[in-house]
Formats: structure tokens, C-alpha cells, sequence
């Protein structure tokens, strides 16, 4: 057994230095202009929601109130131009949807409305992020590349709970209460890229905000190590573990309430670049 994997390991050690006398291949994730990829991101996720009436509240933990799956695949898109030697912009997006009913165990206040304990109370979010972001690169190597940059995480939100409740007032029937937002959080970034052999790169991205913006006061971390190998010069396939962890207090007319959420899982990609 150590024989055989002895063996392997000296054959990818081979494989990645150039022969005697060869010039060593150039990777073409390194000047390619342009980088398309899709993939399946198998996403775990975390919402916490809430929405203050007249008196603040806490957070609702939506996947346990209401039973939802913590584990789902979903796309994930990323579109990268390098528009000069040392910038790239890029654009990257994944979604999740998720909605179920349970019987509570305790009452939920949720904009100045109580779901009652022991009634079916349904609740659903629906989330998107899109990504912005410009690359400059500031180191460079012919197997390196760190560059640091900055951008912006646009968060699409929309949450609700309908169900049997009582109102401020008093009344009791069936109510349905929402919140939505689309939030910008700017972030700065940092990355770093090892091309060991013209067919691989492995490398790794981090994403951070914390400050207070106008009528959202949040963080935000997004980190992502990756492999990707290229099976032709302009085609490869991808593999990547995200994680994206998100938190803010809004104030604005259709929202007054904070969320924290967190989505995490490995990422399968195709991608093209020319």
C-alpha cells in the first residue's frame, strides 16, 4: 500500500515539472480575458429574522420554529473580464428559496403580530446575492498572484409568516406579515492565487464589511478556497467550499428588524475562459 501511493505521488510530482529543455506551459486562467462559470453549490443555510413592530424583538430562528431543510443544492454564476494586466471585474450570484409550516411551540412575534403557540404557522424566505467586484492585482509571480480589491454584496430578501394570529388590538384570524429589502453591503477583499502546473490553480478569496451605511448598520464575511483544473485550455471543471456569513440591522419603510444568516457547503463548477 505505501508502495503504490509512493508511486502516485512521484508520477503528479513528474507531471507538474516540465521536461528537460522544455518551455514550462503557461496557465490560461492567468491572461485569459474572460472567465464564465455555473455550478451546483450545495448549500447549508441559517435564517434568523426579525422584524420589531412598536417594541424591538428577537431574531426567529426560521429553519427550527418552522422546520425548514437546513441543506439544499442551488446555481451559483460568476462572470470575471480582466480588462487590463493587473484589474478584473467580476459578477457572481446564487439564490436559495425555502418555506414550510409547523404547530409552534411558543408563541412568534413578528411585526407587531402574535402567531399563537399551538396554531400552524407557516413561514418562507426567499434570498439572492449578487456580487460586484474589482481585482487589482498587487503581487505577481510566475506560479503567484495576490491582489486585494473592493465591491459590493447586493442581498435580495424576502421573509414572511402567515397563520392563524392576534393582533396588537386584540382581534384573532388568519394574518399574514412580510418583510423585504434589497441591502447593499460594500466589502473589501483579498485573494491569492498558486498555479502549480499549467492545468491546475488553487487558491482562495476573503470577503469582509463592518461599518454602518445609512439605514443598514452590519458584516459580512465571504470565504472561498478552490481547485480548479482545466481539462482543455479553454474548458475546467471547479471545485470550491463557500461560505458566506451575513448580519445587519435595517431600518427603511418596508423592514424594521435585523437578520443574521449564514450559508455554507461545497461548490461544483464548470467554467470557460478566453
Amino acid at each position: 500500500m505505501r508502495l503504490h501511493f509512493s508511486i502516485l505521488l512521484l508520477l503528479v510530482i513528474f507531471s507538474i515539472l516540465p521536461a528537460r529543455g522544455q518551455e514550462e506551459k503557461i496557465n490560461p486562467l492567468k491572461e485569459d480575458r474572460f472567465l464564465v462559470e455555473a455550478g451546483v453549490f450545495w448549500v447549508s443555510r441559517n435564517f434568523k429574522i426579525g422584524a420589531d413592530g412598536e417594541v424591538p424583538n428577537e431574531e426567529i430562528d426560521f429553519n427550527e420554529t418552522f422546520g425548514l431543510s437546513d441543506t439544499d443544492p442551488t446555481y451559483f454564476f460568476q462572470f470575471g473580464w480582466r480588462f487590463s494586466k493587473r484589474w478584473t471585474v467580476s459578477i457572481q450570484s446564487f439564490g436559495v428559496s425555502a418555506s414550510d409550516g409547523a404547530v409552534l411551540e411558543e408563541d412568534v412575534e413578528f411585526e407587531n403580530i402574535t402567531f399563537q403557540k399551538g396554531s400552524f404557522v407557516e413561514g418562507g424566505v426567499n434570498f439572492g446575492l449578487y456580487r460586484l467586484y474589482f481585482d487589482r492585482t498587487v503581487f505577481v509571480r510566475p506560479k503567484h498572484e495576490i491582489s486585494v480589491g473592493i465591491g459590493v454584496h447586493g442581498l435580495n430578501i424576502d421573509a414572511y409568516i402567515e397563520g392563524e394570529a392576534r393582533t396588537s388590538e386584540g382581534d384573532t384570524g388568519f394574518e399574514r406579515r412580510s418583510v423585504n429589502g434589497l441591502i447593499p453591503l460594500p466589502n473589501i477583499g483579498f485573494s491569492y492565487f498558486w498555479l502549480p502546473h499549467h492545468r491546475w490553480l488553487v487558491g482562495a478569496n476573503v470577503d469582509w464589511f463592518g461599518l454602518t451605511i445609512d439605514q443598514y448598520s452590519g458584516g459580512l464575511w465571504n470565504i472561498s478556497p478552490r481547485v480548479k483544473f482545466q481539462i482543455i485550455e479553454n474548458f475546467g471543471v471547479g471545485l470550491d467550499y463557500r461560505i458566506f456569513a451575513l448580519n445587519a440591522e435595517v431600518d427603511t419603510e418596508n423592514w424594521n428588524g435585523k437578520f443574521d444568516m449564514s450559508f455554507s457547503g461545497p461548490l461544483i463548477s464548470l467554467h470557460a475562459n478566453f
